[in-house]
């Protein structure tokens, strides 16, 4: 993979690497890129992610931790400069299975550095049972994919757990108690310190051993994309009143939140929330298929709808289940 590094050492704003990622995937000729990056704390929210469920909104702006929101699926994640942020882009058709190759090339990496690290469920790392590294993705238009994870080295369990409040569903999916019980931090693995396991791991992931340093102009245009990112319509989401949720955790799949508006007991309006990976939105057409339909019959009103070709992993019969067990 070719390094893709700036030209300095300023502080920049999460935002700015989101769209660095986007920019390496729409308008730098490389068929497979990466880059390594830290920030201020920061709670990132996937794609599909109500913030209100899924994030301390009080506690982050009491001790100033910035909000954003991220165009790939996935759950919340808090980043600080105790954590590394990893982003790849590459190019190719069958996103799966690139995203199945990057953590498994991860995870290697880990492991000749001396770190027992192992890939769990759809887009974990883990090393003696503990996550050590979240990651997602989304696909761009041209065929590009960016994927992108933490690499918790030494960052701040406390502010952690009390910035990101994931859901019931989802803790109980995972056997666990607390975000703080499932997560470790790599220093415990890799004593050398944070510089040293940056270098060992970019010259690990950087094949032929060169650097593409980005210029001023491509830094302007940068700027201009992490505006998109900073709008607080963005940030903020899709996150209207509905009269009846449902949510469900769902192995491989992630956790699913169904949402429904109604009228006289009758589907009006879907949308989908949570931190599944999402192919392409399925709102619209679950709408069409439920709408005026009670949501018991959900089963029929699926049937023909391919809906993994919207959610990784999801079956139609699955969503079906989620839908009907929403109580008007």
């Amino acid at each position: 993979m070719k390094h893709i590094a700036l030209p300095d050492n300023i502080d920049r704003p999460l935002e700015f690497y989101l769209a660095m990622e986007e920019f390496v995937a729409r308008e730098i000729d490389e068929d497979s890129a990466f880059f390594l990056w830290q920030t201020a704390p920061t709670v990132v929210c996937g794609r599909n992610q109500l913030i209100q469920s899924e994030v301390n909104v009080d506690y982050c702006h009491e001790r100033g931790i910035r909000i954003v929101r991220r165009k790939s699926g996935g759950g919340c994640v808090y980043s600080d400069r105790g954590n590394i942020m990893l982003s790849c882009v590459e190019k190719g058709e069958n996103v799966g299975f690139m995203f199945d190759r990057y953590l498994r090339r991860l995870a290697l990496e880990l492991r000749r550095m001396g770190i027992d690290a192992q890939t769990s469920g759809r887009n974990d790392i883990l090393v003696e049972g503990k996550k050590v590294s979240g990651n997602a993705f989304y696909k761009i238009p041209n065929g590009k994919c960016v994927m992108h994870g933490t690499l918790l080295f030494d960052s701040d369990f406390d502010m952690l757990r009390q910035a990101i409040t994931p859901s019931e569903a989802k803790l109980r999916s995972h056997g666990v108690a607390s975000v703080r019980q499932r997560v470790a931090n790599l220093k415990e693995f890799f004593p050398s310190g944070i510089e040293v396991f940056k270098t060992r791991l970019a010259e690990g992931l950087n094949d032929g051993g060169e650097t593409r340093v980005l210029t001023a102009a491509e830094l302007g245009r940068i700027e201009e994309i992490a505006q998109t990112y900073a709008d607080v319509r963005f940030v903020e989401g899709s996150n209207p009143a509905y009269a009846v949720e449902q949510e469900q955790a769902v192995e491989g799949v992630g956790s699913v939140r169904v949402c429904l508006k109604m009228r006289h007991g009758l589907v009006r309006e879907v949308h989908l929330a949570g931190d599944f990976f999402m192919l392409k939105s399925p709102d619209a057409e679950l709408s069409r298929r439920l709408r005026g339909k009670k949501p018991e019959e959900a089963a029929a009103a699926l049937q023909g709808m391919d809906v993994p070709e919207y959610i990784a992993n999801l079956t139609a019969m699955q969503l079906a289940d989620i839908i009907k067990n929403c109580n008007a």
